[in-house]
């Protein structure tokens, strides 16, 4: 539709309207589709010629349908020109009449049909011309039959579905045989079969015969120009409705003009006799023919006539219901329907008298308190009663008018009029009952603290009030002061006490005194004598007021004049200064206010500022502030609430930083699954590993460099150290058990496990520490080169969190001791591995682990070893990883899961990205060089009997890896040793009632023996570091450590006034220098 919105106007033919419906249609009744009509109904006024491009033949029916209900296809002024997209079935050419899908009911919806057709020409593709094409379909038959198709349709004719070749057919014919054509054209100009670019130039821009018998025309884009056939409605006697489609004519392209070729004999039978015409003689508008005015101006003069009566009706219909509603005396109340309670009767300036003052309490008919004003209930609600001190009241229309406008008068700022009781001797005045009282007693009242806010919303409200007072038919106040400025609930101020000129004029009001009366005039401006007042005079009393306010002393302030000189005084005109308010007793006024007060108060009535003016002058008293004090304050309110959010929102989020600072620090000292479970208030319950690898290390000659070092540069060596290892470490899938002194102790494959991935992540974190500990440089001596001693073993172990003061994850069992051994029994610089892990390394392959030898450890008997060597370069990482999850992760809730111990068939496992939070590092401090308080178990606190019986004088000796265990007593035996008795074990650990438990110690330092010769002292050699414990001492914190060492270094008070040597000994030699860790053996 858009390609022909653009075509036809280039060919001058101008497109009124374009619509679209989508499919289906519904032609049928009941559930026929209306969008047809409606399209009908928006264009049908300035349309003659309809072009249709029906989906189905039957839409085109339903659109003939809606035209000659609309009555348009009765004159033959309407024709609908219909486009198909496929070529006319020659055997359905009454089909198109009698409808398929819609058929015409009856005799008579064929005759209606016909008469619709004569409204419509239909356009076709145009079908084969040539007598040769019926000879083409024939062979195109016959090479179905014929390899490589070999389509037999002889079963599907007997059948009575005879195999029709289309004209589809003869398009694919023409096509192979153009490309032929251009191909051997190519090739006879000397082209390649292979330049297509040459092929298609000989395509393009060329005119053709089809095998259909037609002419055809491919342009310059590759376009071939189609041939298009029209086709009307005949007559022909051979149909049994006597009509028929044929076609009449055909659109060809001659010299590249698109050329109508009428058939010879065939005319188009229009309705009208002639081809109706595309637009109306005098247009659709019927512009294009002069009109008769005539009619028109009658009826315009008539019109008028009507509008001016109706006007003027409307005049005298308004008047006749002022007047009615000024006879109505809506405003008048009957003294009767009043309500009162016992008033006191308050100060001779209330309203009572001339003020609209009232009390500064909320109820006054409840009778408590001081009322100044006269209060009653009408009608259910609160009113202000101001008497009036006349005998009677003259109804003129003049009054009666004055009422109407106070009555009808509804402005925020102004006191709402109730109404008048004209009836004496209780003639009065009901407005608006204000409970805070007038702004004259609130100025008075000390207690009430005005801020620039409540100032600049009291001093808007009485601008806007005057403002719109001025703008009324009263035009005046006349009586403007701050007494006649009331307060509502709301802190809104209201003007009252104005208008009713008429109904106070004559009034003899009771003598208040001299003093009260000029007092009561000191607001009234010099030039005022009436009593309604000038506009101008508002306007001075409106700067009295303003003073009033900013000075809150009174309207002159601390003149010392009375109220009667201070009147006279204004009231002489032509003084050279006219007496004023003295602006400079102001303290703290605005400018603005300032400013303001002065213009409104001098002397020329004519230069003194109207209230629009005063409106512009105040803005900066208003300044970030709205205009009503509610509004100021629930402003204020917002601000706040919205600040308080912030910082309630701030003080969350350092809530949530902290929270995280505590979790990432409890992390670091458990593992998250097990710290998750101490969190959720849980028992941790031991959980048995079946196969784990521990890493040990040392430095070789550690305790030679301590000795020359002080403590200071001992504990920067070792913390420079332990923070590269805690960065390598961070690259793999390991856990940091804990550092003592110069050891380092590291797991894989707990507490998550990680398949056999443990030894080949152990391996390669040993590997890359070995690599990197030669690289490092000491700062103090940085010739000296450290040396790593690593042992590395594979097996089971059980795990727990052991004590609840300072809780620690502890691994125990065999595995731990064997893994100590491994290290002590190695050498500087190299990896010492046993048969266990080299049997997963190879399973994992990758790794150099060649065979060292027969070794013979202590309490381990003779082991075949290995050296870890290499490993296959791609292993080694160099930043924190974070790999997809391979395997599931299990549950948190298994640590409490005793028994699950060995994974299940067919069950899949997490392999945790090397550097994750579950390989929580030690609690042990690094960069202090200090032994830790608790260390990894290797056997249960329940294997050990702590009330074993003394055989000789014993001494207290204290295992660093054990931390259940505070003391066990031993029988000497020997110079170096202690023998346990056999001890009864838990079924659930790896041990035996008849296994012996031995603790040995090793000569140091110069082979002397002992690590120190102080009487009753057992030396302990422990993870490389030799102690000397005293006889209540202990290394867990069970009981208080008690050393006595005659060391230079730093020393710790303990909580017996003990101390704990740092590490150097009193010959210049560290207090340890083991060749085996003190351990105990199962």
């Amino acid at each position: 539709m858009t390609r022909l919105e653009k075509f036809l106007p280039l060919h001058g033919i101008k497109v009124q309207h374009a619509f679209s419906y989508e499919n289906p249609y519904y032609p049928i009744p009941p559930i026929k589709d209306n969008r047809l009509k409606d399209i009908i109904e928006q264009s049908y006024t300035n349309t003659r010629i309809y072009v249709f491009i029906p989906a189905e033949p039957y839409e085109l029916h339903a659109f003939l349908e809606d035209l000659d209900e609309k009555g348009l296809l009765d004159d033959g002024d309407y024709i609908v020109v219909a486009i198909f997209f496929k070529i006319f079935d020659e055997s359905n050419r009454d089909g198109l009449i009698k409808g398929v899908y819609y058929p015409a009911e009856g005799p008579d919806g064929i005759s209606q049909r016909i008469r619709y057709m004569h409204n419509v020409l239909m356009l076709f593709y145009t079908s084969a011309m040539s007598p040769d094409f019926n000879g083409f379909k024939i062979e195109a038959k016959a090479y179905l039959s014929e390899p490589p198709f070999n389509f037999d349709s002889g079963l599907l004719e007997e059948l009575g579905y005879p195999i029709e070749i289309t004209e589809d057919a003869a398009y694919l014919y023409d096509a192979v045989m153009l490309y032929a054509k251009a191909l051997n054209q190519t090739l006879s100009e000397g082209g390649s079969i292979t330049n297509g670019t040459d092929i298609i130039s000989n395509i393009l821009d060329k005119t053709y015969q089809s095998i259909t018998g037609v002419n055809r025309i491919i342009d310059k884009d590759g376009d071939t120009i189609a041939n298009v056939s029209v086709f009307s409605i005949q007559r022909n006697s051979s149909s049994d409705i006597d009509y028929v489609i044929d076609p009449v004519a055909i659109f060809q392209e001659r010299n590249g003009t698109t050329v109508y070729a009428a058939h010879k004999g065939v005319d188009i039978q229009w309705l009208g006799g002639s081809p109706p015409r595309a637009q109306p003689v005098c247009g659709f508008d019927g512009s294009l023919c002069k009109t008769n005015y005539t009619i028109h101006i009658v009826a315009g003069v008539i019109a008028g006539i009507i509008m001016l009566t109706a006007i003027i009706a409307t005049i005298v219909y308004r008047n006749w219901r002022y007047e009615q509603a000024l006879a109505s005396l809506l405003w008048k109340i009957d003294y009767n329907e009043l309500e009162f309670k016992s008033i006191c009767h308050g100060s001779r300036l209330s309203i009572a008298t001339h003020d609209s003052r009232v009390s500064m309490y909320a109820d006054p008919l409840s009778g408590r308190g001081q009322v100044f004003t006269r209060v009653g209930r009408y009608n259910h609600t609160l009113v202000a009663i101001k008497p009036v001190h006349k005998k009677h009241i003259e109804m003129s229309r003049c009054l009666r008018k004055e009422l109407k406008v106070m009555r009808d008068m509804c402005h925020p700022n102004l006191c709402q009029f109730i109404g008048a009781c004209p009836d004496p001797p209780n003639i009065c005045i009901l407005t608006e009952y204000c409970t805070r009282g007038s702004l004259q007693d609130i100025l008075e009242n000390d207690d009430i603290k005005l801020d620039e806010m409540f100032i600049a919303s009291l001093v808007s409200d009485i601008v806007k009030g005057m403002r719109h007072l001025h703008s009324t038919e009263i035009r005046t106040h006349g009586n403007l002061k701050s007494s006649n400025c009331v307060v509502d609930s709301r802190w809104v101020l209201k003007i009252t006490d104005f208008g009713l000129v008429h109904f106070k004029v004559g009034q003899q009001p009771p003598d208040m005194g001299e003093h009260a009366y000029y007092q009561d005039l000191l607001w009234k401006a010099p030039e005022v004598w009436e009593p309604q007042g000038t506009q101008k005079g508002d306007v001075y009393s409106f700067g009295i007021i303003l003073y009033e306010i900013a000075h809150r002393q009174g309207p002159f302030g601390n003149c010392e004049l009375s109220p009667k000189e201070i009147y006279e005084k204004v009231k002489t005109l032509g003084e050279t200064i006219p007496l004023r308010p003295n602006v400079m007793e102001i303290e703290n006024g605005h400018e603005c206010l300032l400013t303001v007060m002065q213009e409104c108060w001098v002397e020329d009535p004519e230069a003194r500022p109207d209230f629009k003016t005063i409106a512009n002058k105040l803005k900066p008293l208003h300044k970030g502030m709205k205009s009503d004090i509610l509004d100021n304050m629930v402003m204020i309110m917002e601000k706040y609430a919205n600040n308080l959010e912030e910082i309630v929102e701030d003080r969350t989020q350092q809530l949530v930083e902290e929270k995280k600072k505590t979790e990432n620090l409890l992390h670091r000292m458990l593992p998250k699954p097990v710290a998750n479970q101490l969190k959720r208030g849980m028992q941790v319950v031991p959980e048995s590993f079946d196969c784990v690898t521990i890493f040990f290390s040392d430095i070789v000659g550690f305790t030679k460099l301590s000795s020359m070092s002080t403590p200071f540069q001992v504990v920067d060596l070792l913390n420079d150290l332990y923070t590269l290892f805690d960065d390598i470490i961070s690259y793999y899938n390991v856990y940091k058990v804990e550092t003592i002194g110069d050891a380092y102790m590291l797991v894989s494959g707990l507490p998550i496990r990680n398949d056999n991935r443990h030894a080949a992540e152990i391996g390669s974190t040993a590997l890359h520490l070995i690599d990197e500990v030669q690289k490092f440089k000491i700062r103090h001596r940085p010739d000296d080169t450290l040396k790593l001693r690593v042992g590395i073993h594979s097996g089971p172990v059980v795990t727990g969190v052991v004590g609840l003061t300072m809780p620690r994850y502890c691994l125990f069992g065999d595995t731990v001791n064997t893994s100590s051994r491994m290290e002590s029994n190695g050498e500087a610089l190299k990896i010492h591995c046993s048969a266990e892990c080299k049997a997963i390394l190879d399973e994992v392959g990758g790794y150099d682990v060649p065979e060292r030898g027969i070794v013979a450890m202590k309490g381990k008997g003779s082991l075949l070893t290995y050296w870890l060597v290499d490993q296959d370069p791609s292993y080694k990482r160099f930043k924190p990883r974070s790999e997809d999850v391979e395997e599931a992760v299990e549950d948190t809730d298994s640590l409490s899961e005793k028994h699950k111990m060995k994974k299940s068939p067919g069950k899949s496992y997490l392999r945790t990205p090397l550097g994750s939070t579950y390989m929580a590092p030690s609690t042990s401090t690094p960069n202090t060089g200090m032994k830790s308080s608790r260390s990894v178990q290797d056997i249960s606190s329940s294997n050990l009997r702590e009330d074993a019986q003394l055989r000789r004088d014993s001494d207290v000796v204290t295992r660093r890896r054990n931390s259940d265990i505070s003391r066990t007593e031993l029988p000497k035996n020997g110079k170096n040793g202690y023998t346990l008795l056999p001890m009864d074990c838990d079924d659930s650990l790896p041990c035996s009632k008849s296994e012996e438990v031995e603790i040995r110690t090793t000569d140091f330092g110069d082979g002397s023996g002992d690590c120190s010769s102080q009487a009753r002292s057992v030396s302990a050699c422990s993870l490389n570091r030799c102690e000397v414990v005293g006889e209540e001492a202990t290394m867990n914190g069970a009981v208080s450590q008690r050393s006595r060492n005659n060391s230079q270094g730093s020393k710790t008070k303990t909580k017996k006034n003990s101390t704990t040597d740092s590490g150097i000994g009193s010959n210049g030699n560290s207090s340890r220098d083991c060749n085996m860790h003190n351990e105990i053996f199962l």
